[in-house]
């Protein structure tokens, strides 16, 4: 009895198998228009809905991250302020990664390099996450939005391993931003969170974009070599993050 009600709190917790998703995705032009990309190409040919982001293979570096990646990003031109913008992102996302990896898969910057919220999934330590363990092959799916204040509010919003699915939902609309998460019909989200006020212009960013740290002193560091370091020494020698029924909406200055 007690292996059996194991297994089945396992499986609640896991992202194992997701219902049909929605067909509706937005098209390659749009797409195109609205973001930059950093790293390699990730559209499908011929395009349906997918992008496949490796950041291992793009070894993109921006000179001020914490990591390579491979991302989507909003053209400058296209930026507004928090008050101003009004978006929606969605998507299936499938991610395949080694265990104790750490990945970033959508996020919000302040134009700097402020982050107001973003989305990630990590197999390290930390108790914020539903299994929180390290190295285990479980990932926890985490969301951390900046308050009003300022101070993050971080929502634990499912577990999966690699090679499974979850839905993914992310509104931000004039300074209020929530996440949604689908684990096999289990749905989770975060409340829904207003931005602390500011004039800047803000963008979404999606893909992927692995963490790393400096080997030696466990912090964050911008070289590229330390970063190649830590991958080897945590064997973290493959990742690629694909999304599927890819759906981005936003009213106001648009293509």
């Amino acid at each position: 009895m007690k292996t059996t009600r194991t297994l089945a709190a396992l499986a609640a917790l896991a992202c194992a198998s997701l219902s049909p998703a929605a067909p509706a995705y937005s098209p390659e032009a749009s797409l195109r228009k609205l973001f930059d990309t950093e790293g390699n190409s990730p559209y499908a040919a011929p395009f349906d809905g997918t992008l496949a982001f490796s950041a291992l293979d793009s070894k993109y570096d921006s000179g001020h991250g914490h990591g390579y990646r491979n991302e989507l990003k909003i053209a400058n031109r296209w930026r507004l302020n928090a008050a101003a913008t009004r978006e929606h992102f969605a998507a299936q996302v499938t991610p395949l990664l080694p265990d104790g990896a750490k990945t970033i898969v959508a996020q919000y910057h302040v134009e700097g390099l402020d982050t107001i919220l973003k989305v990630y999934l990590q197999d390290t330590a930390d108790r914020q996450g539903l299994d929180g363990k390290d190295a285990n092959g479980v990932f926890d799916i985490l969301a951390r939005i900046a308050g009003p204040d300022g101070t993050e509010i971080t929502t634990a919003l499912g577990t999966l391993r690699s090679g499974q699915s979850f839905g993914l939902d992310v509104r931000f609309t004039a300074g209020e931003a929530q996440v949604t998460v689908d684990c096999g019909g289990t749905v989770r989200r975060t409340p829904l969170i207003r931005i602390k006020p500011d004039e800047r212009k803000i963008y979404f960013k999606f893909g992927d974009y692995l963490q790393a740290l400096d080997p030696d002193t466990g912090k964050h560091t911008i070289s590229a070599a330390a970063w190649d370091r830590y991958y080897s020494l945590h064997h973290i020698d493959h990742s690629r993050i694909r999304f599927s029924h890819t759906l981005f909406e936003r009213e106001g200055d648009t293509p």
